[in-house]
């Protein structure tokens, strides 16, 4: 069951509800008989956990840009837009899936991300430096059943992020270090309603939270300061089933604003530092289709106007020559992923999907504080299901993606760019 009515798309799946895949349908998980009050203490103490470490990690990601929330839907490379498998990745991309979940139904998550980044500068010609970063990227997703064809829903993720530290090398003619990070966390409350039988409509708002640190020598002057703030953001979605066994859906995120500031040590005091950084506009459009009882393909793009980080400007209070964008040259992404998911039995559900997207940071922009490639990846994953709750793992590898900057084309150093890495997620869906 899902929402008030069953939908249409999973009165034809006699399994499985695509929506909680990889979890029980409710007369099935009333025979598992796996339920205890030690289990439901131990997931509440999970969940704490996982918040905790949301809220002492601001910097989530070490790419531009998430592709998807919570461990089952990052299995299937976001491309869930239609048919969500959590609600947390429902508050990512389309606020209307929220209705697809009739219980009480909470996800968590943690991402273990392994990402290599690399510079090998052509001019100081012996500048080769190899970054390796390791990032924690927690998520919470929790989701309400109103009365009538009412649901609500909240959940805590990272949306943007990026994290580069090269050493300083002398003898290659670099003298001092490279040092960028910064993160966006999403906190999102949002409602849905379902119109009837085929139809959802939903909206959330999202209050954002930004941390940027940078430490960089520019004119001779060493740069170290840190920003944050507050921000927000809206989203609005649709969900609809043209047909039995074919879901389609919308998500729009609005514009939005972070307003972020600090201060550095400046000629024997400080100078203040700001940066009102414009949240692009994305759409998000997918589709379900069933394939048989036990098989779900969906295929998804993604538009982002992440040309907006061009025209966000870090100000400096005395040094007007260092102000500069927070992502240089900024281009609009799209991505496009795909995925495939099958029920192997009642206990096991299988996942696997791939995506593509462009690169965002313009030729002009490329420098060791922020950089891009195009990202190919593909991921696998799989879900253990219990009574009332499942344990989701997934694992992803990005290929390695590499960018030659001519000496004319580049910010800091012309040289070869390159980054590449790997993923890992653990997560549990808990339903009441």
């Amino acid at each position: 069951m899902i929402g008030r009515t069953r939908s249409r798309f999973l009165q034809s799946m006699p399994t499985r509800r695509p929506a909680d895949i990889g979890a029980r349908s409710p007369s099935r998980l009333r025979r598992g008989g796996f339920r205890s009050a030690w289990l439901e203490s131990s997931i509440g103490l999970l969940l704490f956990a996982t918040a905790a470490l949301i809220f002492a990690s601001p910097c989530a990601a070490s790419q531009l840009l998430a592709s998807s929330a919570g461990a089952p839907d990052t299995a299937l490379s976001g491309s869930t837009v239609a048919e969500p498998r959590t609600p947390s990745a429902a508050m990512f991309s389309n606020p209307a899936g929220l209705t697809l979940f009739e219980e009480t139904t909470v996800d968590a998550s943690n991402a273990f991300s392994f990402a290599d980044t690399r510079v090998n500068a052509s001019a100081p010609s012996a500048y080769d430096e190899t970054n390796p970063v390791f990032v924690l990227s927690p998520g919470v997703g929790l989701v309400v059943p109103g009365k009538g064809s009412w649901s609500y829903g909240f959940a805590i993720y990272g949306s943007v992020g990026n994290k580069f530290d090269f050493d300083a090398d002398p003898a290659a003619g670099v003298e001092n270090r490279f040092f960028s990070e910064a993160g966006i966390m999403t906190f999102g409350a949002g409602m849905a309603y379902r119109v009837n039988d085929r139809l959802s409509l939903g909206a959330a708002i999202t209050p954002l939270f930004g941390l940027s640190r940078m430490r960089y020598t520019l004119g001779g002057l060493r740069f170290k300061y840190k920003l944050k703030g507050p921000g927000v953001q809206g989203m609005l979605g649709l969900r609809w089933e043209p047909r039995d066994g074919l879901a389609v859906g919308l998500g729009v995120r609005t514009p939005g604003r972070v307003w972020m500031d600090g201060s550095m040590p400046f000629g024997g005091g400080r100078q203040d530092i700001d940066l009102e950084l414009e949240m692009p506009a994305q759409v998000f459009a997918g589709v379900s289709k069933r394939l048989g009882e036990r098989v779900i393909a969906s295929l998804a793009v993604r538009w982002t106007d992440s040309s907006s980080f061009g025209d966000s400007m870090i100000e400096f209070e005395e040094t007007e020559f260092a102000d500069s964008p927070f992502v240089p040259r900024a281009k609009d992404e799209w991505l496009v992923s795909a995925s495939l998911e099958y029920v192997w039995t009642d206990f096991l559900t299988l996942r696997l999907g791939a995506g593509h997207s462009n690169a965002i940071v313009g030729e002009k922009g490329v420098s060791p504080l922020v950089y891009d490639a195009e990202d190919t990846r593909v991921a696998v994953g799989f879900s253990l299901n219990f009574d009332r709750w499942s344990l989701d793992f997934m694992g992803g590898h990005a290929f390695r993606g590499s960018r030659n900057i001519s000496a004319d084309e580049a910010l800091i150093l012309p040289g070869r760019y390159s980054i590449s890495g790997q993923i890992a997620m653990i997560g549990f869906t808990w339903r009441h």
